[in-house]
């Protein structure tokens, strides 16, 4: 039981595909008349990404004109247009077009944002703006949150479900959202059932065995009262790896079945409105596996292959659920909203490395409250967000660690629990100086504590262990502002200036491993300064943005010895840079987009004992210096239906993945395209391509005893898709 046999990660092709092509195909003329401009189905083909960069098509009309934006991740109702910062904002059309599965493949549609996995789905490394959650697995610098609610860490990779945009805020949000927004906030927004009854089937097969399964109902279960909504997911993603030990195939993949229900009381007519919703997601994978660093062309796992069958195989299963209450209440200008949240996670998690093999098993909780007060009306001459906030996270995890090879022995064993709490208190005014100047400041007073407690003994000598035990906590207090201003020229043009902070709160290693993790690392702070300009025309959207980010007390893994790694703080870092993106409506239904950022993001100081003495002036990890994104898409109605071609370039410049900047991933680029074709309003069908070129490259690096190991981007994938919209 303790090494049973990892699931290998490839089923039989689903049958879905076929009978899904069957079904949408029958011809359903009443179907088809309801799918009229304004139904889900209208807007799932017509609308995409906006914002500070703009990914593939936006909403374009019948002359050629990008359709308004409105955000809601600022906390209140507000225009893109009118937004002191940066931002981005996908629709779900746009979402489709891109094969977007998961949170991870959001690197597609998100301008300037990177999304790998540090190793495991577990731990997605997201970047932005020079500051990465590569440095600390379980503190990120940017949070996920779906419906307001902050995702744990190790579930911030999971299946999107009902999806209705993705709103990205850039830059520090420590006012509005406290911790661990150093980078930004990903907020994912999903459709609230209603009175119009909807319906959403979608399935397909890709390159490995890949295939992909989706159902989503909703609609009203008492008209103008009681709403519903149920959306069911399958997707089995293979990985293109081969593991040596086992012999096995198609490793690095993952296979992940979700679902989630929702119930909305929304009286017609009334003022208030309460809503339910509770999810599922488990995912299976092998995952965990590296290649060496010079050779990431062979796609063969660096495992031992005289390995032990019952050591030889990766496995891992994580089952994450979610239960959210929420309710909102109008009067006047004022709109009173509550949400309290509560999610569970359960990770049994064991892979072979080099010669060794280990067992990670964890459990998570989080319960999550906030109480928020809004102004909701036009034309004010100030509008405001004031609000209380408290969430309560427990971690409890076993680490095992056995050499197999050239007999089992055990060399380390660790218990370890954590929890962490946090209170709030943030209020951000805005003051409508006049009808074109806005000014607006922020503020938030935050208590963190934290607490770990751990035991574990690792080998001294060939018979005897060394036991190691730690009992510690850590509390803080901390203050955080925002001040911006912006200013319309004219009906098209606003240019703003912000000035931010963020932080991640001081706490222990969450991952054990000797004495030392019972010291506490200090809170990481960061100052961010931006100015930018933004254009919002009839066929022409744009925007540009200069930013320097100081982070102090850069929290970072310290150690000469790979597997033992404490959290510290190691120094300071600066990032510098620019970014901009354009949208246009090139004629009716052609949209054309362009991203791209510059950047810089160096150690200013560097003090870690552990590592090298001549890293002060070195590349941040994980912060390329550059990043392009082109895109073209359009409609082309033909007698058999609209087709919708659609093509997409990323560049990615160079990055390190180490402090001492020894290990170095060069630029490259990925080409995605796809080809749709709608015989009908309510039916499309979908050929895609991503990594197109089949180009090889480095996503995460480290060095090991035995050489330098790399994890390595998936090749091409091809895939055919259909999709069904009531």
């Amino acid at each position: 039981m303790r090494y049973q046999r990892a699931w290998r990660g490839r089923l039989p092709a689903s049958n879905a595909f076929a009978m899904a092509v069957a079904i949408s195909l029958i011809p359903l003329s009443s179907v088809a008349h309801a799918s009229a401009a304004g139904t889900p189905s209208a807007k799932r083909s017509g609308s995409g990404p906006a914002g500070a960069g703009a990914g593939a098509a936006s909403g374009v009309t019948a002359a050629g004109e990008l359709s308004a934006v409105t955000v809601t991740a600022s906390k209140r109702d507000q225009p893109l247009a009118t937004l002191n910062g940066a931002a981005v904002v996908v629709e779900q059309p746009a979402l489709d077009d891109a094969q977007v599965a998961n949170t991870l493949d959001l690197a597609r549609v998100l301008p300037g944002v990177q999304i790998t996995s540090g190793g495991s789905m577990l731990f997605p490394m997201i970047g932005l703006r020079g500051i990465s959650s590569a440095q600390d697995f379980y503190n990120p610098a940017l949070t996920v949150y779906v419906d307001g609610v902050p995702q744990l860490p190790t579930f911030s990779s999971q299946t999107l479900l009902s999806v209705d945009r993705v709103e990205l805020l850039k830059g520090p949000q420590g006012t509005l959202y406290g911790k661990s927004a150093e980078g930004g906030v990903l907020n994912i927004v999903t459709l609230p059932p209603d009175n119009t009854p909807r319906v959403h089937l979608r399935a397909g097969v890709s390159s490995r065995g890949g295939n992909v399964e989706q159902a989503e109902v909703a609609g009203p279960l008492v008209k103008d009262l009681l709403y519903g909504a149920v959306s069911l997911a399958h997707v089995d993603a293979p990985g293109d790896l081969r593991n040596p030990a086992s012999g096995a195939n198609h490793q690095g993949g993952s296979r992940s079945f979700a679902g989630s229900a929702k119930l909305r009381l929304a009286p017609s007519g009334a003022p208030w409105e309460v809503n339910v919703s509770v999810g599922r997601d488990c995912a299976k994978a092998t995952q965990d596996i590296y290649v060496p660093f010079d050779d990431i062309g062979s796609r063969t796992a660096d495992i031992d292959p005289r390995l032990p069958a019952q050591y030889a195989e990766s496995y891992m299963r994580r089952c994450g659920n979610s239960y959210a209450l929420s309710g909102r209440y109008d009067f006047g200008q004022w709109r009173l909203s509550a949400i309290s949240a509560w999610q569970t996670v359960d990770i049994e998690r064991r892979f072979p490395f080099l010669q060794y093999f280990s067992q990670q098993p964890e459990d998570w909780r989080q319960n999550v409250q906030e109480l928020r007060l809004a102004t909701h009306a036009p034309g004010r001459r100030w509008d405001a967000v004031f609000g209380l906030y408290r969430q309560d996270v427990h971690q409890s995890r076993t680490y095992v660690n056995d050499m197999v090879i050239p007999s089992v022995v055990n060399l380390s064993t660790t218990a370890s629990s954590n929890e962490s709490k946090s209170l709030a208190a943030y209020g951000d005014v805005t003051w409508h100086v006049t009808d074109a100047l806005d000014l607006s400041a922020g503020l938030r007073a935050s208590r963190d504590q934290a607490w770990t407690q751990f035991a574990g003994a690792a080998m001294a000598s060939a018979s005897t262990y060394a036991p190691f035990a730690g009992v510690s906590g850590t509390a803080g207090n901390r203050i955080l502002g925002k001040v911006s201003a912006g200013y319309q020229i004219d009906p098209a043009w606003r240019v703003y200036a912000n000035v931010s902070q963020g932080y991640k709160p001081g706490g222990f290693n969450l991952a054990p491993s000797s004495l030392a993790d019972a010291q506490a690392y200090g809170p990481e702070r960061a100052v961010s300064y931006e100015l930018g300009a933004r254009y919002d025309g009839r066929s022409l959207r744009g925007s540009v943005a200069l930013y320097r980010i100081d982070i102090r007390n850069a929290q970072l893994y310290s150690s000469d010895s790979l597997g033992y790694q404490s959290l510290r703080n190691v120094g300071d870092t600066r990032s510098t840079g620019v970014e901009f993106g354009v949208e246009w409506g090139i004629a009716r239904g052609w949209t054309a987009g362009l991203d791209g950022f510059v950047n810089h993001a160096t150690f200013r100081s560097y003090t870690d004992p552990f590592g090298c003495a001549t890293c002060s002036g070195n590349d941040v990890p994980f912060a390329p210096r550059y990043g392009f994104t082109l895109n073209v898409g359009g409609e082309v109605p033909t007698m058999v239906g609209t087709v919708r071609p659609r093509v997409a370039v990323r560049w990615l410049g160079a990055q390190h993945f180490d402090v001492a900047n020894k290990l170095r991933q060069g630029g490259y680029a990925l080409v995605d395209a796809s080809l749709g074709w709608r015989p009908r309003r309510d039916v499309e069908l979908t050929l895609y391509a991503q990594n197109l070129t089949n180009r090889d490259y480095r996503t995460y690096a480290f060095r090991a005893p035995t050489g330098n190991l790399a994890q390595v981007g998936l090749g091409r994938t091809v895939g055919v898709t259909v999709a069904f919209d009531y």
